[in-house]
């Protein structure tokens, strides 16, 4: 097996907050910052996931690219997918995190990736029957 195929050492090290940052600073329409600089939208997820690619990053889903955003703790606070089938691309997923700000790139060379262990229980959990149950 050939290393050079599995690591491409051309490109650099970055971290998924700093090439956001990048991509959000090449001005693309599809994804913007807010009018203040603390929040973060985008339209067109496959694209951001293409651009991603192109960085290094082996993003192939919908899943791995918000796996993304939640293990650096974006908080998100509007959800595209959502909304029913958007071909026109008008529905927008809004993200937001203290450290990531326009105008603030060494903050976002700050932000840590989080990644929480979930312990296996050996219980199942049940589902309830009735509402009565929950309440």
């Amino acid at each position: 097996m050939d290393i050079r195929r599995l690591v491409n050492i051309d490109l650099p090290c970055i971290t998924f907050p700093q090439a956001l940052y990048k991509i959000m600073g090449e001005g693309h329409s599809w994804i913007e910052w807010n009018k203040d600089g603390t929040k973060l939208r985008y339209n067109d997820p496959n694209r951001l996931m293409r651009e991603l690619q192109g960085m290094g990053f082996k993003a192939q889903d919908l899943a791995s690219l918000n796996k993304n955003f939640n293990d650096y703790g974006f908080l998100r606070l509007s959800d595209a997918r959502k909304s029913r089938y958007d071909p026109c691309k008008h529905a927008w997923t809004i993200f937001t995190h203290m450290y990531f700000s326009r105008g603030a790139e060494e903050a976002v060379s700050s932000i840590r990736r989080r990644r929480v262990r979930r312990t296996r229980t050996s219980s199942k959990k049940s589902s309830p029957c009735s509402d009565e149950e929950l309440w």
